[in-house]
C-alpha cells in the first residue's frame, strides 16, 4: 500500500513538473517574441531618427543660422527679416510676376528660405497653380533689394 501511495505521488509530481515545463516554455516563447518585436521597433525608430537628423542637418545648413561658413551676426538676421518683408510686400502689390514668369493669377508666397547671402528660395501658390523659385538678391540703395530669377517653375494643382 505504501508503495502505491509513493507511486501515485511520484506520478502526480511528474505530471505537475511536465505541465510546469510546458507552461514555462510557452511563457518564455511569448516573452521572446515581445522582446524581438521591441528590438525591431527600436531599430526602425533609430533608423528614422538618423534620417530625420540628416534631413535637419541639411535643412539647417542651407540657412543663414545653420551654415558654419557664414558669420552669424545680428546684421544677417535683420537682413533676413527685411528681405522677407520686402518679398511679402512686393507680392501683395503683384510684383512677383515682374520677377517670375507666372500666369495671371493671384499668388501668395507660402515659404521663404534665405539660403545664404546671395540666394533665397520661395514657394508660392494660387487657387489653380503652385510653384517654387530660387532668386538671387543684391542690396540696392533705392528700394532695399533687387531680385533676379535664377530658376523657377509653376505647376497646376
Amino acid at each position: 500500500m505504501r508503495f502505491k501511495i509513493l507511486l501515485y505521488l511520484f506520478l502526480f509530481v511528474c505530471v505537475a513538473l511536465f505541465y510546469q515545463i510546458l507552461n514555462t516554455n510557452k511563457i518564455l516563447n511569448h516573452q521572446d517574441a515581445l522582446i524581438q518585436n521591441e528590438y525591431q521597433n527600436n531599430k526602425q525608430l533609430k533608423e528614422s531618427l538618423k534620417n530625420i537628423e540628416s534631413y535637419c542637418e541639411t535643412s539647417t545648413y542651407f540657412s543663414l543660422k545653420g551654415n558654419p561658413n557664414l558669420k552669424e551676426s545680428e546684421s544677417l538676421i535683420k537682413e533676413e527679416k527685411s528681405l522677407r518683408n520686402q518679398l511679402l510686400e512686393m507680392n501683395s502689390k503683384g510684383g512677383l510676376s515682374d520677377i517670375i514668369n507666372i500666369p495671371d493669377e493671384i499668388f501668395l508666397i507660402n515659404q521663404i528660405r534665405v539660403v545664404n547671402e546671395y540666394w533665397v528660395l520661395i514657394g508660392f501658390q494660387s487657387d489653380l497653380s503652385w510653384g517654387q523659385a530660387i532668386l538671387e538678391f543684391k542690396k540696392s540703395k533705392k528700394k532695399g533689394y533687387d531680385f533676379k530669377n535664377l530658376s523657377s517653375f509653376v505647376a497646376p494643382l
